[in-house]
């Protein structure tokens, strides 16, 4: 749980209860599947998200039909998926759920009296080189179709990915519409396709909808930038303590074998520093947050906007961790067949060694179960604790593979240049002090007093319970 995202929650629209057999029922609440009424899904369109949709249609077992104002070219262009063709006026007749796959610029030309009543599904993005309006596709296109009830859904798939049977990514469908009916029936059309409804509301969350295929790691700014800034100074403060304070401070000139180790063991070593230091991070804010939540006798008030960010981007900063971790493995490796292991710690460095391998594995694990795909297989508690339980066994095994690397010299006066104290001395007060932070809610009195105001406990003003 403490690796994991800050989420806001988008409750997935539920499943409907198990349909009859179709064989034996004359009616059935999923008009797609329904042998007696033998309802078509309609496609407005010929391009490619037509020719991507009628595939996944086909593959789902669903019956499609294409309308077009020039049918004779669309049956060219259409006909390797086998979908029927006809004019507008004909295809509108065969369903109820009419799938728009034509660009946003031509949504005034749709025949209103038509699509009057119809659910009417619009799949479009505004152009990607267009700026954005405070008025969202879906918005303007029921301002153009005000007799019908316009949906937003399937924007966020690639055409290319329905026509290959290889939705990547996610698998969830934004859905929004004014109409209730409307966001039901469409969300039928998507589990039957093998897809996730996530019921966003109104249709003024087509706004957010719409943003979506433009994001760019928009939830990984923050661990990213955190990250890379934390990198910087790591590998700036090896340089200087490994590269130019021993030739300041050196009597002997300016030796230049010391930038012989520049690129690899600097390298190394600042992906382990960094690596420990997001692995921290994850762990740090959840802590706060229970310090918070025991101050304030309450979970229900916001947290300030600094934490509940910090809160959102624990996942990413854990697998972060696991990227560095990696890459300082695999440069350890060779860093330490070329210097070998010193005789007298031997088991020192055979211990710094093992809760190395064993960390890489806990983060591995922890790294996997939060990929949704493996989660949605876990019950909450044993979500719960491979990331509580787990995590904090792996912020415990930085720490003692950080202490044995140095213990040695860790009390001892290690400062160059006046002031830059050892890599080894300022990772290993970070991991204690993330380690003593934790220690005090461990205590029986205050932990129980944290669950009970996590169950929904609230201190009133004068100290009664609520």
């Amino acid at each position: 749980m403490e690796m994991t995202s800050h989420p806001r929650f988008r409750p997935e629209i539920p499943a409907p209860p198990p349909r009859p057999d179709p064989q034996h029922a004359v009616t059935s609440n999923d008009p797609f599947r329904d042998l007696e009424r033998k309802e078509k899904v309609v496609i407005l369109g010929s391009g490619d998200m037509c020719l991507g949709l009628s595939v996944a249609l086909r593959r789902a077992g669903l019956q499609a039909v294409a309308g077009s104002r020039t049918p004779e070219s669309a049956r060219i262009r259409l006909r390797s998926t086998g979908l029927q063709v006809k004019s507008l006026t004909e295809a509108l007749k065969e369903g109820e759920v009419v799938l728009v796959t034509i660009p946003a610029e031509h949504h005034d030309s749709l025949p209103r009296h038509l699509l009057a009543g119809k659910i009417v599904v619009d799949v479009s993005n505004r152009p990607p080189d267009s700026p954005r309006r405070a008025e969202s596709v879906a918005e303007r296109l029921q301002e153009c179709l005000p007799e019908s009830h316009v949906v937003k859904a399937f924007n966020t798939l690639s055409a290319f990915a329905l026509q290959q049977g290889d939705v990547r990514g996610s698998k969830e469908i934004p859905i929004s519409s004014d109409n209730a009916r409307a966001r039901r029936l469409v969300s039928e059309l998507v589990r039957n396709m093998g897809l996730h409804p996530v019921d966003f509301g109104a249709l003024r969350a087509a706004r957010e909808i719409e943003e979506i295929p433009f994001s760019f790691f928009r939830e990984w700014k923050v661990a990213g930038y955190v990250a890379l800034v934390v990198f910087f100074l790591f590998y700036l403060l090896l340089f200087m303590r490994r590269q130019i304070c021993p030739n300041l401070d050196s009597t002997d000139g300016w030796n230049w074998n010391r930038f012989q180790t520049f690129p690899l063991k600097n390298g190394m070593l600042a992906f382990a520093l960094s690596g420990t230091v997001m692995l921290l991070l994850c762990y740090v804010p959840g802590t706060i947050a229970g310090y918070l939540q025991l101050y304030r006798g309450t979970k229900y008030s916001t947290f300030p906007s600094w934490l509940d960010r910090w809160l959102k981007s624990r996942k990413q900063m854990g697998l972060l961790a696991l990227f560095m971790g990696s890459l300082h493995g695999c440069m350890a490796v060779f860093t330490q067949i070329d210097e070998g292991m010193a005789e007298p710690a031997r088991w020192s460095q055979q211990l710094f060694i093992a809760l190395g391998i064993v960390l890489l594995g806990v983060l591995g694990v922890l790294g996997v179960s939060s990929l949704p795909s493996v989660s949605a297989g876990l019950t909450w508690r044993e979500f719960s604790f491979l990331q509580r339980y787990l995590g904090w066994a792996s912020v415990l095994l930085v720490t003692g593979h950080a202490f044995f690397k140095g213990y040695t010299k860790l009390l001892v006066p290690r400062f160059e240049c006046v002031v830059l104290a050892s890599e080894t001395q300022i990772i290993v007060f970070l991991c204690f002090l993330t380690v003593l932070l934790k220690v005090p809610l461990l205590i029986p009195c205050v932990h129980s007093r944290l669950m009970k105001v996590r169950r929904g406990y609230e201190r009133m003003p004068n100290g009664s319970p609520a």
